[in-house]
């Protein structure tokens, strides 16, 4: 697939969305306040263009955040124009300073290119430095274009505030589609009544004096599209329960003289199916699978990597002509013990069979074999406690010996219930093996020898490690036990 879609009825925790000015290169968020609170919780909203940036020598290396001294982009600070006041102080023609971020520390960080660009900016208290304000990547502050669901109610804020509203728009994952998100349906269903509402140009829907309460909302789906469930949860307004079918009919809360914000988005619903074997038909597991366009030699990113089954699934293909690659890489590894070939087993790009799909195809039974493979061993035994316990859903690792040809022997698996592990690795590959598993002080209750261990590195977390056993992979090898040497202990309870 193109990115796995995990969904979850949890608090989205994830990179923050970057949108013109980079919001951080790494930040974790919650979900996406709706532009009521936004608004009421902000010092200051104002629209501002960015007139110039203020360069420094002193740049911080690429993937580094800014210290202090050197500055994300070579950016130390951003001069802009504020354009219009929708609350605060702050005066329209007034010249004011962004901080840069730190690129990793939820701030906005921004560069060049940005100048010119308008923002609509959320601002809250300058802390630090009376004279820099600093935008805050989580929240709603984004470029001005990107903004209309705000817009149409920051722009008649003394006609509708105070009434409750229901507002979200459509959004094209992947850009993709001859469908346009004007004019379409959105449903939504109250305890007593339903109401039907339609996009406008920008994808954007709103209703206002509906009742507080629970909703759900019913999108008109493009045909061969489907919701995106992973963004679901990205908004605060969104109270899934047990409903299987959760993205057909989104549950959202309205509160009294609140709003409520759902932005859907919609992606290709497609898909290639198939499974992967070794030359005797046995399933290989974690081997991967790309998509490349069959005309063209550049590295498709649709990739999906196979499970304990072999099988396998690429999924959200803008339509087109793809061949599938596997091991594009090239490298022998433990996890791929073949050089790179493609469907249906050939070594030869222009062999390879072209697939074609378009939006709504669901391709399925593409049988692939490993048409010649370096021989590989198999390592099977249980990882334990002292006491013999199991260490269930834990990690078993195998760390090889350096090679001259530059073999990835390295390989690693989980552990079930039982503590019972399966691990292939090449033959006659020398290395170490051992259980790990990642913990923190207070994790177990009445467990001293464990949190001897955790405190022996100096730190509240540890990732503890078994006593390693030396392999040499010349055959398959069994009833490997990997133990730890303090016994198991029952979780602590988890205080709210």
């Amino acid at each position: 697939m193109s990115y796995k879609n995990y969904f979850s009825f949890l608090l989205l925790v994830g990179a923050c969305l970057l949108f013109g000015a980079r919001a951080a290169n790494a930040c974790s968020c919650g979900p996406r306040p709706d532009v009521l609170n936004s608004y009421e919780e902000a010092h200051s909203v104002v629209v501002t263009r960015v007139i110039s940036v203020e360069k420094t020598e002193k740049a911080a290396p690429p993937g580094r955040m800014s210290d202090g001294e050197n500055y994300v982009g070579g950016v130390k600070s951003t001069k802009m124009l504020v354009e219009r006041v929708f609350k605060g102080n702050l005066k329209v023609g007034e010249e004011i300073t962004f901080g840069q971020g730190g690129g990793a520390d939820c701030i906005w960080t921004f560069e060049e290119e940005n100048i010119g660009q308008q923002f609509l900016f959320y601002l809250h208290t300058r802390e630090k430095n009376p004279k820099v304000w600093h935008g805050f990547g989580c929240g709603r502050s984004n470029l001005l274009a990107q903004a209309r669901e705000d817009l149409l109610y920051l722009n008649r804020l003394d006609k509708v505030r105070g009434r409750t509203r229901i507002s979200g728009t459509i959004i094209k994952n992947d850009g993709e589609g001859d469908w346009s998100v004007e004019g379409r349906r959105i449903r939504i269903n109250g305890e007593k009544k339903s109401y039907e509402v339609k996009t406008d140009e920008h994808g954007v829907y709103e209703i206002y004096d509906l009742p507080a309460g629970k909703y759900t909302i019913e999108p008109e789906t493009p045909a061969g599209w489907k919701v995106n469930k992973y963004y679901l949860s990205t908004s605060s307004s969104f109270a899934p329960d047990r409903d299987a079918e959760v993205w057909k009919k989104i549950p959202i809360i309205l509160e009294e003289k609140k709003h409520a914000s759902l932005n859907i988005h919609f992606e290709i619903d497609n898909a290639i199916r198939g499974k992967i074997h070794d030359p005797a038909g046995k399933p290989l597991k974690d081997v991967c699978v790309k998509a490349l366009k069959a005309d063209s030699s550049k590295t498709g990113y649709h990739v999906d990597c196979t499970d304990l089954n072999g099988a396998f699934a690429i999924t959200e293909l803008p339509p087109g002509s793809y061949i599938l690659v596997i091991n594009e890489e090239g490298k022998i590894s433990s996890k791929e013990p073949f050089k790179t070939f493609y469907y249906p087993n050939v070594f030869a790009r222009e062999k390879a069979t072209v697939i074609n799909i378009g939006a709504g195809d669901h391709l399925a039974g593409f049988n692939i074999y490993a048409p010649l493979m370096e021989e590989i061993i198999t390592i099977e035994g249980r990882f334990l406690y002292s006491d013999g316990k199991p260490v269930a859903d834990e990690t078993v690792a195998f760390v090889a010996e350096k090679t001259s040809d530059g073999i990835e022997g390295d390989a690693r698996t989980s552990t079930d219930a039982q503590g019972r592990f399966s691990l292939r690795i090449l033959k006659n590959l020398k290395g170490e093996l051992f259980g790990q598993m990642y913990t923190y002080a207070g994790e177990y209750e009445k467990c001293p020898k464990l949190e001897e261990e955790i405190k022996r590195g100096g730190e509240s977390h540890a990732e503890l490690k078994t006593p390693v056993v030396e392999i040499q992979a010349a055959g398959d090898l069994q009833n490997v036990d990997l133990k730890y040497p303090f016994p198991s202990c029952r979780k602590a309870k988890q205080t709210q």
